[in-house]
């Protein structure tokens, strides 16, 4: 959504999700918009630009050819998030909850106030918990008239497969280097990436709400403790695993990578670290990539602590006994 930038947004303004924004927009000009929607791919690329824009496409006042003229009131109204018939639900606690759904439910359940269409808009809507999913599977089910829903994920597979199978898919792309390098300097033209600019990976809007260098220093920091034996846990909570886990999936990738290469130019992170034993580096990442999953399931930190610390002891020394298998 558009903050303070000067420049018109709509859905043929999105930069470097063309087929995405072709085939919502052929939704509107063929008169067939689906009564639910689900825009998925990685975080930072648009998807909830795209959702927010099509909404407004859906209910602007004077369009052109099919899409949001973005000077309406309606589209302003939408643009400033006080768009009586246009809701974004968001994730409490990292959690959507049955509360929030019967939220949703009851705003649906009402007609139009002022726009042609009733817009939800869910972000994050793999953060369903079993209750909140059930009870959304049956507002797709037996949508009301005069609305539409539209989820937004970055983990579509975390759905359950009956809600995705109610919805029409898009999938949003990582944006190449062009359109990346467009986006970034419209929105952040005073930042500059440096050496960090790989780790965006073609998504615009993590390269502009991220602090690489700060990011880098603190996941280094725990690596390093963990090299050296430290048992205390470091991590604050399931986020600080989840993205510490994260990371050490890109230095696994970067110790690779550069392993074969040689080359700076192949690195991600910038690490110049010897990647040892080729084997042992993907045995790693792949007991590493396992961890990661099962985060949802309330690992114990301290154990999972000393267990990934393991694992990673083991890529920096020499071939240990075969304790600590995967889990």
């Amino acid at each position: 959504m558009r903050r303070g930038n000067s420049w018109p947004m709509a859905l043929h303004t999105i930069i470097g999700q063309e087929k995405a924004v072709r085939i919502l927009s052929g939704t509107i000009k063929r008169e067939r918009v689906p009564t639910s929607i689900l825009l998925s791919g990685d975080s930072g690329i648009g998807k909830r630009l795209a959702a927010i824009n099509y909404a407004k496409a859906l209910n602007c006042l004077t369009p052109v050819d099919s899409d949001a003229c973005d000077s309406c009131i309606s589209c302003r109204k939408i643009d400033g998030e006080v768009h009586p018939d246009v809701t974004t639900l968001l994730p409490e606690n990292d959690e959507i909850k049955i509360e929030t759904i019967r939220r949703a439910e009851e705003i649906l359940s009402l007609k139009p106030y002022e726009g042609k269409k009733k817009v939800i808009i869910v972000d994050d809507a793999d953060r369903m918990n079993i209750s909140a999913a059930n009870a959304f599977l049956k507002t797709l089910e037996e949508p009301p008239d005069d609305s539409i829903i539209i989820l937004v994920s970055a983990s579509p597979d975390r759905l359950p497969d009956t809600i995705r199978s109610r919805c029409m898919h898009v999938r949003f792309r990582p944006l190449s280097r062009e359109a990346f390098a467009r986006v970034f300097s419209m929105n952040a033209p005073d930042k500059n990436l440096g050496p960090f600019a790989g780790l965006a990976m073609g998504r615009p809007g993590i390269g502009i709400s991220k602090d690489f260098a700060k990011e880098k220093k603190w996941f280094m920091d725990i690596f390093a403790s963990m090299t050296q034996g430290e048992t205390r846990c470091a991590w604050a909570d399931k986020n600080d695993m989840k993205l510490w886990l994260d990371l050490s999936l890109i230095l696994l990738r970067d110790m690779a990578v550069f392993g074969i290469t040689g080359r700076d130019a192949d690195l991600l992170y910038g690490e110049k670290r010897p990647g040892g034993d080729l084997r042992r580096i993907l045995d790693a990442g792949l007991r590493l990539q396992k961890v990661r999953s099962l985060l949802d399931l309330n690992l114990n930190k301290s154990i999972t602590w000393n267990f990934v610390s393991g694992i990673i002891q083991n890529i920096v020394e020499p071939a240990a006994p075969a304790a600590r298998r995967a889990l």
